[in-house]
């Protein structure tokens, strides 16, 4: 099967909920038809962050954000006293996400009264709904009077999403890469690392030889130390224990201890890190690296 779908966007859904179940579904259908991810609060669980906080955190994560408004206001934040759905609109506003929303018309929010009562209607903040209906209405919008508008609309603005090239999405890994902006990326990661290396040489990062990098790498390599410190660098970012018995490696550890490349734990001497020094010559490896040296 031709895979016609090169970049899949994260869209935030965002709505009141139990007045708009059937219009949410259809929003994610819609998302998923058109080869795209759907994110929103029902979807996953929040753990022992708040609320908003998880919210603002997926809203980061994804590349569009999809307003739903039917006739309720919503939960408000105690707080700000503002609907948790309006914190999201402005908060994507401020993170400067593209959004579009599908605003429900006034001849189809009469009919689902009809039908489902005045559940589906604002009693308590009607004039904060009407401000934030207003808010939507100024930005890109779409209106609505059932699930099927609501998937058009989606359908048609994310063929049009999904062409800017700004928008990030999720590519598969067998895709050709962004040449071009991989050189700008790693030219400001160069750069951003020769500051840092400035800083460092301006600190107190030593080893405990006073050793220059080039110079602690020479005797790494001549005492057999430096593969395994390579090999093991994702080991030692924590406490792990990485000798006991096997005399060779106690004593390779001893010594990298001695360049104050490793240390040891205070209480459990079997365990060991990488200290600062330790951490800052690996960096040094990895720009040495790009660096071609």
């Amino acid at each position: 099967m031709v895979d016609f779908i090169r970049k899949r966007l994260q869209i935030f859904v965002s709505s009141t909920f139990s007045d708009l179940i059937p219009e949410r579904q259809g929003a994610v259908e819609a998302i998923l038809t058109a080869g795209h991810i759907p994110a929103g609060m029902e979807l996953f669980t929040s753990g022992d962050e708040s609320q908003m906080e998880v919210i603002k955190q997926w809203i980061d994560e994804s590349d569009v954000y999809l307003l739903i408004l039917g006739g309720r206001y919503g939960s408000v934040e105690p707080t700000s006293n503002k609907s948790y759905t309006q914190l999201e609109y402005e908060y994507a506003i401020q993170q400067s996400k593209p959004i579009f929303s599908c605003v429900i018309t006034e001849e189809a929010l009469e009919a689902k009264v009809k039908l489902h009562g005045t559940s589906v209607i604002e009693s308590n903040y009607p004039s904060e709904l009407r401000a934030f209906r207003g808010l939507a209405l100024s930005m890109m919008v779409r209106f609505w009077d059932d699930e099927k508008d609501i998937k058009i609309a989606i359908g048609e603005t994310l063929s049009h999403f999904s062409r800017r090239e700004e928008l990030q999405g999720w590519i598969r890994p067998h895709q050709e890469a962004n040449l071009p902006a991989l050189v700008d990326e790693i030219a400001r990661l160069s750069k951003e690392n020769s500051l840092l290396r400035e800083e460092l040489s301006r600190s107190n990062v030593r080893n405990t030889q006073g050793l220059s990098h080039n110079d602690l790498k020479r005797l790494l390599e001549e005492e057999e130390l430096f593969d395994y410190l390579v090999e093991n660098e994702e080991k030692l970012v924590d406490w792990s224990v990485l000798y006991g018995s096997d005399g060779v490696l106690k004593q390779k550890v001893k010594r990298l201890c001695f360049y104050g490349v490793l240390m040891r734990h205070e209480k459990n001497l079997l365990n060991v890190r990488l200290t600062d020094v330790g951490k800052v010559f690996l960096s040094q490896l990895k720009l040495d690296v790009i660096h071609g040296k």
